[in-house]
């Protein structure tokens, strides 16, 4: 499916993230990140919108996501910045879980945008934990809470900051 709207509550998309990136990576989760997407026709305003859940971070003031442009939140912004290659918004406070957690989008008045309630076990993707493919979502229809709306990138490291190209699924 083409990366598209998964909620009716907003154009907003959890496009990609990476919870459990590869130990040999440095071995710590600063290469971990949290990728947004605008599906809509209009700029979305995201100042005072936060992420939540197991992480913490407030979008600051005049931060805008223009229709189809990638935002990616990570957790250490320099380093995920040297190792991806794409400019990242961030420091966000604590860390994704790696067996499972939770990932929210917040307004500025608290309202859940979006949410995700993630695991490492089936039926969620088993190649996003530490093997250092993200997940994407790729079944948009199925909605971002969905584990079937979701697979393993198609390559190492996942696309921040960009589309994800797929190959054919081999199952």
């Amino acid at each position: 499916e083409p990366l598209g709207p998964s909620t009716r509550r907003t154009a907003l998309v959890f496009s990609e993230f990476m919870y459990n990136p590869p130990s040999t990576w440095g071995g710590t989760n600063n290469l971990e990140f949290v990728e947004l997407w605008n599906s809509g026709l209009v700029t979305e305003d995201l100042t005072g919108h936060r992420l939540t859940g197991d992480i913490s971070f407030t979008f600051p003031s005049n931060t805008m996501i223009r229709p189809g442009q990638f935002l990616v939140v990570a957790s250490d912004p320099a380093a995920a910045q040297s190792f991806y290659g794409v400019p990242f918004l961030g420091p966000y406070a604590n860390n994704l879980g790696n067996n499972d957690g939770t990932l929210r989008l917040v307004n500025e008045v608290g309202g859940r945008i979006l949410e995700i309630e993630y695991d490492n076990e089936a039926p969620w993707p088993p190649a996003a934990d530490g093997t250092g493919h993200s997940l994407v979502l790729a079944r948009p229809s199925y909605g971002e809470g969905d584990p079937q709306a979701w697979a393993p990138s198609d390559v190492i490291g996942g696309s921040p900051g960009r589309a994800e190209h797929y190959s054919t699924d081999p199952l």
